[in-house]
């Protein structure tokens, strides 16, 4: 079934107003007629059944038919910190992982990331990236559409640690402490991971993370790629804690 994601201000009382690239999407693109049933998200987590009431040149009206909590999102919030990688390889990481099921994503600036960007320049990008998410968020059912955040420097992910109930630090020189045993006791809503690019942490990076309280963790004995371990982290905790 067709999914659109709308602000609150679209629903009114027992109606939604479709509007610009919905409107245009659901007319034009999908041919949808009036009759037909498409979901609606207010991406806050909660889906509407709604039934074509009428289409018209700038608008689509729809009869909202019921109200339930989305069933496409996760009971933790899992915040992803990526070590900027090169090429395009942040566009997949941004599209798996909301699939996956991420709340959002904070790109990072760290020694050994090939790219150099400065933040301005990533601000260029970032309409596309979360153009990316809103696509992987209509694809795979989720309530809300992760949020792809601004650039930030290593020294600024220190400073953010204690908004979270727990930071995991996937790290290929760990061996012993498994993402299992971290996630035991977990009782939290909120879970930061931060994940390096290509050439991984440097050894000032990882022990400042050490530093401020945070327990790195094996993702096995396999070295992921960096597009890779995020993803991986992700389907994890959520397995851990949801099945």
């Amino acid at each position: 079934m067709p999914r659109f994601f709308v602000s609150i201000d679209a629903i009114k009382s027992d109606k939604i107003i479709l509007t610009g690239e919905n409107m245009h999407h659901l007319a034009n693109v999908l041919r949808c007629r009036t009759g037909e049933n498409v979901t609606v998200s207010d991406s806050s987590g909660f889906d509407y059944d709604c039934l074509i009431e009428s289409i018209a040149k700038t608008d689509v009206t729809l009869k909202i038919l019921d109200k339930k909590k989305s069933q496409g999102e996760p009971l933790v919030k899992i915040s992803l910190f990526q070590g900027l990688p090169k090429g395009d390889k942040f566009s997949l990481i941004v599209e798996k992982c909301v699939e996956a099921g991420v709340y959002d994503i904070t790109p990072v600036n760290m020694a050994r990331c090939v790219l150099k960007i400065s933040k301005k320049d990533f601000e260029k990008k970032k309409e596309r990236y979360n153009k990316i998410s809103l696509s992987a968020a209509k694809q795979s059912g989720r309530g809300i559409v992760p949020l792809v955040n601004n650039l930030i420097d290593f020294s600024e992910f220190k400073n953010l640690v204690d908004d979270y109930d727990l930071v995991l630090f996937p790290y290929e020189e760990e061996k012993s402490h498994t993402l299992k045993s971290a996630l035991k006791d977990f009782k939290g809503e909120k879970i930061a991971i931060i994940i390096g690019p290509e050439g991984g942490f440097s050894k000032e990076e990882s022990e400042e993370i050490k530093n401020c309280g945070i327990q790195s963790v094996t993702l096995g004995n396999r070295i992921l790629r960096t597009e890779t371990a995020g993803l991986a982290s992700i389907f994890n905790i959520l397995y851990e804690l949801e099945l």
